[in-house]
């Protein structure tokens, strides 16, 4: 387990997932399947950790069953967060069974752009800093929050988390190292808006979700 500061280039990567079955209800009214789609994103987002160098291990905080599937795919272990409510208690849980010597970084499940390439550059931007954070595209949001230590835990994931997480002291990388290959790890998708916007940039699963009419339509 990570305790005290480290110095090493290598990752681990939480992902909180909490139950597909409910997630992106905010897209309900909009899709006929935010379900497929919150799995879809699910899919890419291991598919770009999965393939990013600097990432030892990747950890998925959850209780669904249907996230183990896949989290093998994708050589992800899961740890059952049942009991740690909210996703900064269910980070911090799973931050416990970090292998010893790894940096740690949460990165959220709704982020159908997200490339190796872009979490790449976030990571190693991060790794000057013991505690970052990447603010979402409309800047008041997080999409990422890196440490190097246990001891930086919890984030303050949440309403204006941007605001919360300045405020614990942590850099905002989107304001001190505005590095253009991070743009795709900054853009979340809760509206029907963000996730349509360039369509060429999503993932293949979400691509090929949101082309399928049979699963997914937009209320007139």
């Amino acid at each position: 387990m990570l305790d005290g500061e480290v110095t090493s280039r290598r990752w681990t990567v939480i992902v909180p997932v909490k139950s597909l079955a409910s997630a992106k209800s905010r897209m309900a009214e909009e899709y006929s399947a935010p379900a497929d789609l919150a799995r879809a994103f699910l899919e890419d987002v291991l598919a770009a950790i999965a393939d990013t160098a600097e990432v030892e291990q990747i950890l998925i905080a959850s209780h669904d069953p249907s996230v183990t599937h896949i989290a093998r795919r994708h050589g992800a272990r899961i740890i059952d967060d049942s009991g740690h409510e909210g996703i900064n208690a269910a980070v911090t849980w799973a931050a416990g069974f970090a292998p010893a010597g790894t940096r740690i970084a949460v990165v959220v499940s709704d982020l159908p752009r997200l490339t190796s390439d872009s979490l790449s550059a976030a990571l190693n931007a991060a790794q000057e800093h013991e505690v970052a954070f990447l603010a979402d595209a409309e800047g008041t949001g997080t999409t990422m929050w890196m440490a190097g230590s246990l001891s930086a835990f919890p984030p303050h994931f949440g309403a204006d988390s941007r605001v919360a997480h300045t405020a614990m002291g942590a850099v905002d990388l989107a304001l001190i190292d505005p590095d253009p290959r991070v743009e795709p790890a900054r853009r979340d998708a809760d509206t029907l808006d963000a996730l349509t916007a360039d369509p060429s940039t999503l993932g293949p699963h979400t691509g090929r979700l949101v082309q399928d009419s049979r699963l997914i339509h937009v209320n007139p």
